[in-house]
């Protein structure tokens, strides 16, 4: 169960879980990989669906477009439902979260040079 500070309001909340969720798809179903277990994203997935239901308008929020109908079940195709905005935003963010896709830094060789006191 995902806690939130008081201050949040409930659209704050459900913005979150929305991304978190959406995020956890990509990594899964985008970059082949998990941070979370299974029972986490259920449960994550349970407790959105539980505050989407009671909110009065689901397009009011930042992913509502893609999670008008999400139930719970799979996230296989939230990824594929985002404006490609918000596919380079959120998959960065994957990416960041895994470290796949990450370029490595190579550092050029110092150059030795031979000093002389005097």
């Amino acid at each position: 169960m995902q806690k939130f500070p008081r201050r949040w309001t409930d659209k704050d909340k459900i913005d979150f879980l929305q991304r978190k969720v959406i995020i956890n798809s990509i990594i899964y179903y985008e970059l082949n990989t998990s941070k979370m277990t299974d029972r986490e994203y259920d449960e994550l997935s349970r407790q959105l669906v539980d505050m989407q239901k009671d909110y009065p308008d689901i397009s009011n929020t930042q992913y509502g477009y893609v999670m008008y109908d999400f139930d719970g079940t799979t996230g296989f195709d939230l990824y594929s439902r985002l404006n490609d905005k918000d596919k380079a935003y959120l998959k960065n963010i994957a990416q960041h979260i895994t470290g796949i896709g990450k370029k490595k830094e190579t550092k050029k060789p110092s150059k030795v040079t031979k000093r002389r006191l005097f």
